[in-house]
């Protein structure tokens, strides 16, 4: 929500992706529905991209091998910075920019946003966590029926400029701060 708050293009966007391909009168939309929300996923891939609930994937070597000039020995732990690599510019176009159409064209599919643009938010590979599919369905549905019920705006008085994006890293990555925000009822749907 944080950025759909700091990018109100964004959120114009998909709240109108929402609302205008499931009018009004909805008492809830389901997983069924969100594979019809295209730019909303673009945006759930996004927000994965730069805030990963895991910051570091944990792997072990399978065998000795040579990496950027380090022999790393069969055992070995390795940690991979899916942060970093996340912000990296040499990945990313405007690294640090929130732009969720960098993921036009690659669909749905977790697996081919892997493949296409080195996205690594649930790891890579035979590794990968068995929950992405889950996760990434049960984030479409939330967010898809909160744009559908809801406007969402800063509470009077706060800013963008007064944000606090700031992270907490560690096992799980979270922001420092919790996000307060006004929400109104839109009128699109029947609660």
């Amino acid at each position: 929500m944080v950025e759909f708050i700091r990018n109100p293009r964004v959120m114009v966007r998909a709240k109108h992706e929402v609302r205008n391909k499931f009018g009004h009168g909805r008492s809830m939309l389901t997983g069924s529905d969100t594979s019809e929300l295209n730019y909303l996923q673009m945006v759930m891939k996004e927000s994965l991209r730069l805030h990963p609930a895991v910051a570091l994937i944990l792997r072990a070597s399978q065998e000795s091998c040579h990496v950027i000039g380090y022999d790393i020995p069969q055992g070995m732990q390795v940690f991979i910075n899916a942060f970093a690599i996340a912000r990296d510019p040499q990945h990313w176009d405007d690294a640090e920019q929130f732009k969720p159409e960098r993921f036009e064209g690659v669909g749905a599919d977790i697996r081919a946003a892997v493949a296409h643009l080195g996205f690594i938010p649930f790891g890579a590979g035979r590794r990968q966590c068995s929950g992405a599919l889950l996760a990434t369905t049960t984030i479409e549905i939330a967010l898809a029926n909160l744009l559908y019920y809801f406007d969402w705006t800063l509470p009077h008085g706060e800013s963008l400029e007064s944000l606090d994006m700031s992270e907490v890293l560690g096992i799980s990555t979270h922001r420092h701060s919790d996000l307060y925000l006004h929400v109104a009822f839109s009128g699109s749907g029947v609660l």
